[in-house]
């Protein structure tokens, strides 16, 4: 029996010596946890820019009218507005190759394609051509013998009309007295393309097609020789 409680004694004093082995749960040191450094954020770099210059002009017959406080844009970047000569620079364009976009109330909207290199782009032209519509007006007028307008021998008042769209037209002259007499015509680069299909009934008219980017001349020659008054109707396709 002594034997028995001696042994437990051992046990239980290198037990206590060793402080483990002897426990089922053995204690673990934690492993620390290292803290990372990032990488800073590249700052981005700018390259250069240029400046695109241009102007806005209508469409034939009028090509050389400019036009004023109409809107441009490269792609969808911001937009400027042309200048009262119809001018226009876009500043701050990094190279590449855009997409003009132009437009203004009452004129058919543009494009057009703009290539920027290395260099500021100067000279851009676009052309803006105005929207249908029909101009219709009517003018108290007055015939003379001496008229010589049309630049003949007879007696003859021009009017030249110009058109950016194509479609009919008609000019209608009226008058009073059956003794006078006029005779419209059509003129187009010094050729008669149309002329009129009424004879002494106190009126006249031309019907012509008109042609786009076109600027003919209505002739009213007076063929009775004498002075008198009369109205004149003008619808056509501007």
């Amino acid at each position: 029996m002594i034997q028995v409680r001696m042994a437990a004694l051992v046990v239980g004093l290198a037990c206590g010596v060793l402080f483990t082995g002897c426990s089922d749960n053995e204690a673990t040191s934690p492993t620390p946890v290292g803290t990372s450094n990032p990488s800073p954020t590249p700052t981005p770099t700018t390259g250069p820019t240029f400046s695109v210059t241009g102007t806005v002009f209508e469409t034939a017959p009028t090509a050389t009218t400019r036009v004023p406080e109409a809107e441009v844009q490269l792609n969808t970047g911001a937009a400027y507005g042309t200048g009262t000569d119809g001018t226009f620079t876009i500043p701050n364009v990094s190279n590449g190759t855009y997409t003009l976009n132009v437009r203004k109330a009452g004129f058919v909207s543009k494009t057009a394609q703009v290539t920027v290199a290395g260099g500021n782009v100067s000279g851009v032209s676009v052309n803006l051509a105005p929207v249908w519509h029909l101009v219709d007006t009517i003018q108290d007028r007055r015939m003379s013998p001496n008229d010589n307008q049309c630049g003949n021998m007879r007696a003859c008042q021009l009017i030249r009309i110009g058109s950016h769209n194509n479609g009919e037209s008609r000019f209608y002259a009226a008058w009073n007295n059956v003794k006078d007499e006029l005779d419209l015509e059509w003129w187009c680069n010094g050729v008669r393309v149309a002329r009129g299909d009424f004879n002494g009934t106190m009126g006249d008219e031309v019907k012509p097609d008109i042609v786009a980017g076109q600027t003919c001349d209505l002739r009213i020659i007076n063929a009775s020789n004498t002075s008198f008054n009369y109205t004149l109707y003008l619808t056509y396709p501007y």
